[in-house]
């Protein structure tokens, strides 16, 4: 073969090998509102050029101004078990994504044998049996020239796995940091609750002391002794059962950072700093930064290349193998130019007849795709209904607050009051009692709104996969 055949061939091939069968990935058109639904209870939508400067803050816990939870949520993310179990699934989708590129690179083996045989006297027509050493080495190539992209879908599909599983990483990530976050709330309202109910159990216990000074001075019956003595005791029956839930609160957060003998002080949650509100109007766009909506759009990817694959199992495969070493039954020869051997070779596979196999696979694969695109539809819309519901949720809780404020001034005042002028003989208990639970229904109510308003700030950090700053 001339040399300018022979490079003509090579360009024909290489020209070949630029062809990518199957559909391009696109991303998919998904219609949302420009902004999220908060029923009015959020307010007007950003200038477009302050939209466009929101962006996603990772650390977003940090946002709440706690040092331990801060220390809590680091440990979480350096100890946290399913952290760690999606780590190693990164590590193995990063190497089928190294094993799916060595694909696009020839293979190189080494082969060697040495072999004696010897024939028997019956099959030589001399009648003397003979003893022969073969010696053997060589180095074998191979290469899938990828003519319709088949392997190059094959390492696209592999390489968008690979991000996806990162992206898992990332998400399970966020869901830990938001458990912790979450958890920790809960554990600081019952600190709150504790007190408070600490409180009402002192309250009752001098009431109870008054009615027994009365009952002792003849100017009340027994019923009063005994209705604060049922008071009191009930609310030493709360406190108990409160402690128990911060105990396993506390076993929670042990679980989830790893440090299972872990002991948090009592801290009252009206100590802890307010959640900042969010800007009003947050853009929709903002979804794009979860995670777990792009680990989605990588699946989707990969679906995508898979069609890819699947199209060019229909088309011929063609491979250059090639053979160079050395031949000898003269070990003395081996490694001269004698011995020497190599041979080149191009090879062509067309499936001709499967039975309908590879159609099959086809369908699989857009069945697939179709799949995946249906998990990334649903993604963003439970995300955008997500987003919708914790807008809500902080803006709510906060308006509440507000109420419970004057609930609990009100409350407290009716309690102080009836208290003097029970002692004072002007009232019975009956007004007393009423006033008390009044007063620490107020107080638990407001406890419970604020640990609500804290967790509604980590479910919209969660959310939008994060927190929010806004660029200059």
């Amino acid at each position: 073969m001339s040399p300018t055949r022979a490079l003509s061939g090579a360009l024909m091939l290489l020209g070949l090998s630029g062809c990518l069968l199957g559909p391009d990935y696109k991303r998919p058109d998904i219609e949302l509102p420009k902004g999220f639904n908060t029923s009015d209870v959020v307010t007007p939508v950003l200038s477009s050029t302050a939209m466009a400067s929101v962006t996603v803050k990772q650390d977003w816990w940090t946002q709440f101004g706690d040092q331990t939870l801060n220390q809590l949520v680091d440990r979480a993310r350096a100890e946290n078990a399913d952290l760690q179990i999606a780590l190693g699934r990164l590590a193995q989708a990063e190497a089928l994504a190294r094993q799916a590129g060595a694909a696009q690179y020839p293979s190189l083996n080494m082969t060697g044998s040495g072999t004696r045989a010897s024939t028997g006297t019956s099959v030589n027509p001399s009648g003397i049996g003979l003893q022969t050493n073969t010696s053997q080495l060589g180095l074998v190539t191979s290469y899938e020239l990828d003519v319709w992209g088949r392997v190059r879908r094959n390492i696209e599909s592999a390489s968008s796995l690979a991000t996806a599983s990162a992206y898992d990483r990332d998400s399970i990530a966020l869901t830990v940091s938001a458990l912790v976050s979450n958890t920790y709330m809960r554990l600081r309202s019952l600190d709150a609750q504790i007190i408070v109910l600490s409180h009402s159990v002192k309250t009752r216990e001098d009431t109870l002391r008054v009615a027994r000074a009365k009952l002792a001075g003849g100017l009340v019956s027994p019923i009063d002794v005994n209705q604060a003595l049922a008071a009191r005791s009930a609310s030493q029956a709360t406190l108990s059962e409160l402690k128990r839930q911060r105990a396993v609160a506390q076993n929670q957060l042990g679980v989830l950072t790893g440090r299972l003998d872990l002991k948090l002080e009592p801290l009252d949650l009206r100590s802890l700093p307010t959640p900042p509100v969010p800007p009003t109007g947050l853009p929709s766009t903002i979804l794009e930064s979860r995670p777990d909506i792009n680990r989605v759009e990588q699946e989707l990817k990969a679906a995508n290349a898979r069609i890819g694959v699947a199209t060019a199992n229909f088309f011929p495969t063609l491979s250059l193998t090639g053979v160079f070493g050395a031949q000898s039954v003269d070990f003395s020869a081996f490694l001269s130019g004698r011995s020497a051997v190599w041979s080149a070779s191009i090879g062509l596979l067309q499936p001709i007849f499967t039975g309908g196999a590879l159609q099959a696979r086809l369908d699989f694969a857009n069945a697939q795709q179709q799949e995946v695109l249906g998990n990334y539809v649903k993604s963003i819309r439970v995300a955008f209904g997500e987003v919708s519901d914790a807008l809500v949720s902080v803006s709510q809780t906060l308006e509440t607050e507000q109420f419970l404020i004057q609930q609990v001034q009100a409350a407290t005042k009716a309690q102080e009051l009836a208290a003097l002028r029970y002692e004072a003989g002007y009232v019975d208990y009956l007004n007393v009692l009423e006033a008390q639970r009044a007063a620490n229904e107020a107080n638990l109510a407001f406890v419970i709104n604020r640990s609500l308003r804290l967790q509604a700030g980590v479910d919209l950090f969660k959310a939008l996969g994060g927190g929010w700053t806004i660029s200059p």
